[in-house]
């Protein structure tokens, strides 16, 4: 007894266009020698120029500006410094004068007492 369901016919195989030659790209011939040091201090060079191109490089006013800021703060940390300096100087020499002796020893000494 047979179906009466239609059975699908058996798909053709589609017809696909006939593959071209795959083309790989050309291998670069590359010697089995290490460049040498010349042919390395040229690609550091041209490296160089490269990336010297992508700097962005500040205007003239904004040079001068934070040329300006860059002595203002070395200015008044150095005066922070000198008149520190000057303070631990005439401390010192305050210290030397109550010890009497002038000497250092006799200095610490009475460093020792007060504290």
């Amino acid at each position: 007894m047979a179906d009466n369901k239609k059975m699908p016919k058996a798909s053709k195989p589609e017809k696909t266009a006939p593959k071209k030659a795959e083309k790989k790209p050309a291998e670069k011939k590359t010697s089995d020698k290490k460049p040498n040091i010349f042919g390395k201090i040229k690609q550091f060079f041209k490296d160089v120029r490269g990336e010297s191109k992508k700097i962005a490089w500040q205007s003239w006013s904004e040079t001068v500006k934070n040329t300006g800021v860059v002595l203002m703060v070395t200015v008044v940390i150095g005066a922070g410094v000198w008149i520190s300096d000057l303070l631990f100087r005439q401390l010192i020499d305050l210290v030397y004068r109550l010890a009497g002796t002038g000497t250092a020893e006799a200095a610490v000494v009475m460093l020792q007492n007060l504290f």
